[in-house]
């Protein structure tokens, strides 16, 4: 019996994961090409972020928004290299604490750290709309960016009346050299790639960066659109695709790897009956 995937072949865009994700497809069939997009970078200036470490733990914020899981993590990194960890995690349970989606819950809960607040929609909207129907006026709220700034929600909770402190703790840059990434662009081009799934928006706007910069981003929206089969976890992620004129065809129940892979297979297996 033929597997679901066989003689398809997928581009591997996640970094964190790249062999877990790349295990899911190979055991039904898959043929891969590998090419990470992008990674996080922990910031260089770490006095900021240090800084913030020490705003926590002296009580001075109400709640703490966790926007990833990985800004999670680095966070508390940050304040076990400054033995500050313990009174971090003492300081946290004193507060309320917002987490975007699973991923920042997962990091939290694998710490230890209770969480009280998740939107039902696991986006920035989400936490503004659950957050409309609390009053903010006078709380100290910490918010944990990711690789850019989001003056959407910032700006929200201050009109909200709270006072915000920010703190940034990783940027992104390119995971592949610019060899490789032209490639995969090349190859989505040549219909060589039969399915690339997207796991975050970051992965779209790198990839459509290294198209623009090849003078192929419409090619590539078109390619996208009717040639390699387009597959999005989550509506962060969709709705980055759709920024460059990409509409994916396939969307996974559940915003998770393992949900995107088996979702992928049922549509080819539709595909052959």
């Amino acid at each position: 019996m033929s597997q679901p995937l066989e003689n398809i072949t997928v581009a591997i865009t996640e970094h964190r994961y790249t062999k877990e994700f790349a295990k899911l497809f190979e055991r039904l069939g898959a043929k891969l090409h590998i090419c990470p997009l992008m990674e996080e970078r922990p910031v260089e200036n770490r006095g900021e972020l240090q800084e913030f470490v020490r705003r926590i733990t002296s009580g001075s914020l109400d709640m703490m928004v966790f926007l990833t899981g990985v800004g999670a993590r680095l966070l508390l990194a940050e304040a076990e290299s400054m033995g500050s960890k313990p009174d971090v995690l003492a300081a946290l349970q004193k507060m309320t604490i917002v987490a975007r989606g699973p991923k920042p819950v997962t990091a939290l809960h694998q710490a230890g750290i209770k969480v009280d607040i998740t939107p039902k929609v696991p986006t920035s909207a989400g936490i503004i709309e659950t957050l409309g129907a609390i009053d903010l006026r006078g709380k100290r709220v910490g918010v944990q960016l990711y690789g850019v700034p989001n003056p959407e929600l910032c700006s929200a909770l201050v009109s909200q009346g709270a006072d915000i402190q920010t703190v940034q703790v990783y940027n992104y840059g390119s995971a592949s050299d610019r060899t490789a990434i032209n490639a995969l662009v090349e190859k989505l081009l040549e219909r060589e790639i039969d399915v690339i799934p997207f796991t975050s928006a970051f992965q779209a706007h790198f990839l459509f960066e290294a198209a623009t910069g090849l003078g192929n981003a419409l090619a590539l929206t078109n390619c996208l659109n009717s040639g390699s089969v387009v597959a999005s976890i989550g509506e962060v992620t969709t709705r980055a695709l759709g920024e460059h004129g990409v509409v994916p065809k396939i969307l996974p129940k559940e915003p998770k790897m393992a949900s995107l892979v088996s979702a992928v297979a049922e549509f080819y297996e539709k595909k052959k009956s």
